[in-house]
């Protein structure tokens, strides 16, 4: 467990230099997201809701306390789902695609979300390496908070696919309508009928039934065809991988 105050002012000029925005799941305490968020260089802080927060006066509060507590700050509020925390990751990772090709760095901040947010934005946290945070809390009474300090949380490796997985990933797209169809993506010089077209359909037909195990892909049989599509899982994985090539790729 690692806990520290970021000072500002001792950090380095490149640091100073970083536009940093931080993606906030917003619940019903605004004293941990203010407090949490005050330990870090922020300028743009973008707070994450759910469909009919709008009339809930809880967090209608706490988004006016943010907004009064970062006062001239850029802060934007978008809409992500709430009970299914695949379709909640792949929104938050869209998000986090958008600041990354501005050149942002992105921290995402849990203090104050709700249970179902916090995981998904720790399953975008671990497919990106995007830093993850939460307040570490100390209350002297019953109603009176404190912040104690900041809890960095680690990230366990996921498995990586193997790269000729990977790159069928990206062939898949939005999906294939046969095997034949993925092996025209991959290998277009190869001829419809000849022993290596033959050869390579044997070859993925193995990738795509541990692709499918894993729970990367979905298959469906139509007549004779296999039809094959990116699970949701494999489109979060996949984001995931283009946001850290991106990152890579600006030096971040």
């Amino acid at each position: 467990m690692k806990n520290y105050k970021f000072n500002y002012k001792s950090s380095s000029f490149m640091e100073r230099a970083r536009l940093y925005t931080h993606i906030v799941p917003v619940g019903f305490s605004s004293e941990k997201l203010i407090a949490s968020l005050k330990q870090f260089p922020v300028h743009k802080i973008i707070v994450l809701t759910h469909k009919g927060d709008e009339n809930n006066k809880e967090v209608q509060s706490v988004l006016k306390a943010i907004h009064q507590a970062f006062k001239g700050f850029e802060i934007q509020n978008r809409l992500v789902e709430r009970e299914n925390v695949l379709d909640s990751s792949l929104e938050i990772l869209d998000i986090i695609n958008e600041e990354v090709k501005e050149g942002r760095t992105v921290k995402i901040n849990i203090s104050g979300g709700l249970r179902n947010i916090g995981i998904s934005s720790y399953i975008v946290s671990l497919v990106t390496n995007i830093p993850i945070y939460s307040d570490i809390p100390e209350y002297t009474d019953k109603d009176t908070y404190h912040l104690r300090g900041i809890l960095d949380i680690p990230l366990f490796p996921i498995k990586e696919l193997a790269s000729e997985q990977i790159t069928m990933l990206e062939k898949i797209g939005n999906g294939v309508e046969s095997v034949d169809e993925l092996i025209s993506r991959l290998k277009p010089e190869l001829e419809k009928g000849t022993t290596d077209f033959s050869n390579e359909r044997s070859r993925l037909s193995h990738h795509i039934r541990k692709l499918s195990s894993e729970g990367f892909i979905e298959t469906e049989r139509f007549s004779k065809n296999l039809i094959i599509r990116k699970s949701k899982l494999g489109e979060i994985y996949m984001k995931g991988k283009e946001i850290k090539r991106l990152i890579k790729k600006k030096g971040m």
